[in-house]
């Protein structure tokens, strides 16, 4: 019986569509004339054969091989990876990497001799370079480059899969990590509770300053005009008569219609609707409809408490109702989802709204964008979230989860 090992498995690049339609009609016209390679019954080499020929009923053979343990095991894929001529330089480059640091790591095992052992200790540089024909400082540079992407084993994978370049992928990762520093900036907080919106507000008695969220859109909801009657009055009651609420919707007529409906329909005593706001951006634009108009707007409701203080701004560009702002895209820092908002509308509406050690909430606050802005201008904001995706990237963006 022969064991499939993901975590084996993983480290294998895998063909193509084209690539693994003509390996299967090689088989079926040949036979399977090469050995599955095992190694205490795990596969260590020929996992398209081994489903291609489980699934056609095909006959193969195996050879079983000895090694100390599993990183002699997974030292033997990428030696052996590296021994095909149809990787990419940047595979070859993570493969190689991997070999190196693996090596440096293994306790030295004179049992085996220091010749054999595949991954003698001994001046691994060197006998690593001369084995796969570069110099001693790339393989100890691909080393480095392997241990940081062995940090982010998604985009590792994606790499050895030859669906991103390594230059992109750590391009990205620097972002990241330079926004996660930037993040951790501020004297104020940036905490989520992962429970619902209104089971968060009717435990809570607290007021806030400043309510600013970017809840569903009505192509992410069953049902707009019921989402809205769910929560908008109700959150809306938590901001103090001094504060202000901004509320992103789509620029959908139907949703526009829901939004304005429920607050007109239900008008607190403490708010207005003031304006409503413009966001706009032009650079994720996507295809162009035939027969009606792209929409590269999203609307802000925007809310003011009775007795709010002034807007905290001199600038009149800033007071226009129309902000042109570029969407978070991957080049202009990374966009973690579709409707993400950028960090300057958030900070601008902040600013403008509030002082600092402002309580801020945000019912839906998605990857958490405008809880670090909040964090960033020593604020104390709070935010609610459902998404276990979601959680998990504002956490890694640096928001506290409780």
């Amino acid at each position: 019986m022969i064991i499939l090992d993901k975590e084996f498995q993983a480290l294998i690049p895998p063909l193509s569509a084209e690539e693994k339609a003509q390996l299967e009609e090689n088989i079926v016209a040949e036979g399977c004339r090469d050995a599955l390679i095992t190694w205490q019954g795990i596969l260590l080499d020929g996992h398209n054969r081994y489903e291609i020929c489980e699934r056609l009923d095909i006959p193969y053979r195996t050879i079983s091989i000895d090694l100390p343990d599993r990183d002699a095991a997974a030292d033997w894929i990428d030696k052996n990876q590296l021994g095909r001529r149809n990787l990419t330089p940047d595979q070859m480059s993570l493969l190689r990497g991997r070999r190196y640091n693996r090596a440096k790591k293994a306790p030295h095992r004179p049992e085996k001799g220091d010749q054999n052992d595949p991954l003698n200790p001994q001046k691994t540089a060197d006998r690593l370079a001369k084995e796969h024909g570069v110099s001693p400082a790339t393989i100890k540079r691909d080393g480095k480059i392997a241990a940081f992407m062995d940090e982010h084993p998604e985009e590792a994978n994606a790499v050895i899969r030859g669906e991103k370049k390594l230059k992109d992928v750590k391009k990205k990762i620097k972002k990241r990590t330079e926004e996660k520093k930037f993040n951790a900036s501020g004297e104020g907080t940036a905490t989520l509770y992962p429970v619902d919106c209104m089971q968060f507000i009717y435990k809570s008695d607290t007021q806030y300053d400043l309510l600013i969220t970017d809840p569903p859109y009505m192509t992410d909801v069953d049902d707009i005009e019921s989402f809205v009657n769910l929560w908008l009055i109700e959150v809306l009651k938590k901001v103090k008569d001094t504060g202000r609420a901004y509320v992103f919707i789509g620029a959908y007529p139907q949703e526009l219609n829901a939004y304005l409906s429920k607050w007109y329909q239900n008008k607190l005593e403490h708010l207005t609707l003031e304006n409503i706001l413009v966001w706009t951006y032009k650079n994720t634009i996507g295809p162009s409809p035939k027969d009606k108009y792209k929409l590269n707007w999203q609307a802000v409701l925007y809310f003011k408490g009775l007795n709010a203080p002034a807007l905290n701004t001199d600038s009149l560009i800033e007071k226009f109702t129309v902000h042109e702002i570029n969407a978070p895209d991957g080049r202009l820092g990374d966009r973690y989802h579709t409707w993400q908002k950028p960090y300057e509308i958030a900070e601008l509406f902040i600013r403008h709204s509030t002082q600092e050690g402002a309580a801020v909430f945000d019912p839906f606050s998605g990857t958490g964008t405008f809880l670090l802005a909040a964090k960033r201008l020593n604020r104390q904001a709070v935010g609610c979230e459902l998404s276990a995706d979601m959680i998990a990237i504002a956490q890694e963006r640096g928001v506290n989860v409780v």
